[in-house]
């Protein structure tokens, strides 16, 4: 089954787009044969940026990856700079794309489930590569969770404007001994979660006039 990642783009109450980025094989290996460009444009009233984001590792499974290097074209200001929120962004490749939006000047609510340390950290780099960021420790599978994550964020910041869901968890092995309750796992946080999150994000983006928002599913 190959790795993807499906972009949902809103601008007030309309969806606009939608396009898909997709992996070599089902251990979702980006190799230098096979690296993937995912370009990430933000728009906001009359200022534009756009990240460059190359993803690129051999043999890399679901939960890690790299992302090479981020290029930033135009570095927003402060005050107009995109908010990004990523599931999951305590370590692998959510960590990466934290970064990545950490070092195009982002503010970024690094989301986490256990890993506290790493979470911290990852804000330490974000700040020290120029974006602003936050921690939030929050099971995305739980609608309370999603609510009180979304409404961090637009609280510290006022909007929303970037939702990466990166949390996933893989119960891998033969169907017939798997058990039910690993299988609700998957679905819970795989599943649930992503309808959860994508919701809440999408209430705040389809209420700006004028800031296009995105919404990013790694499946």
């Amino acid at each position: 089954m190959a790795a993807s990642a499906s972009f949902t783009t809103f601008e007030s109450a309309s969806i606009l787009k939608k396009s898909r980025i997709i992996g070599s094989d089902r251990k979702v290996s980006f190799s230098s044969n096979n690296v993937s460009l995912v370009h990430l444009r933000c728009r906001f009233t009359n200022q534009h940026c756009r990240s460059r984001v190359s993803f690129a590792s051999c043999g890399v499974k679901a939960q890690a990856a790299t992302i090479e290097q981020a290029s930033v074209e135009a570095t927003p200001k402060a005050d107009q700079a995109p908010v990004v929120i990523v599931t999951g962004a305590s370590r692998g490749i959510g960590r990466a794309i934290a970064l990545a939006f950490g070092r195009a000047g982002c503010k970024v609510l690094v989301n986490y489930a256990r890993a506290s340390k790493e979470a911290d950290e990852v804000c330490k780099e974000i700040e020290v590569l120029g974006g602003q960021a936050l921690t939030f420790k929050g099971d995305v599978s739980k609608e309370s969770d999603v609510a009180s994550m979304i409404k961090t964020a637009v609280d510290a910041w006022g909007t929303i404007d970037v939702l990466v869901n990166n949390a996933g968890i893989t119960r891998d092995g033969l169907m017939m001994r798997m058990q039910t309750s690993q299988w609700q796992e998957v679905i819970d946080l795989n599943l649930t979660g992503v309808f959860l999150c994508t919701q809440g994000a999408a209430k705040i983006m389809m209420k700006k006039k004028k800031a296009m928002g995105w919404i990013w599913v790694r499946l």
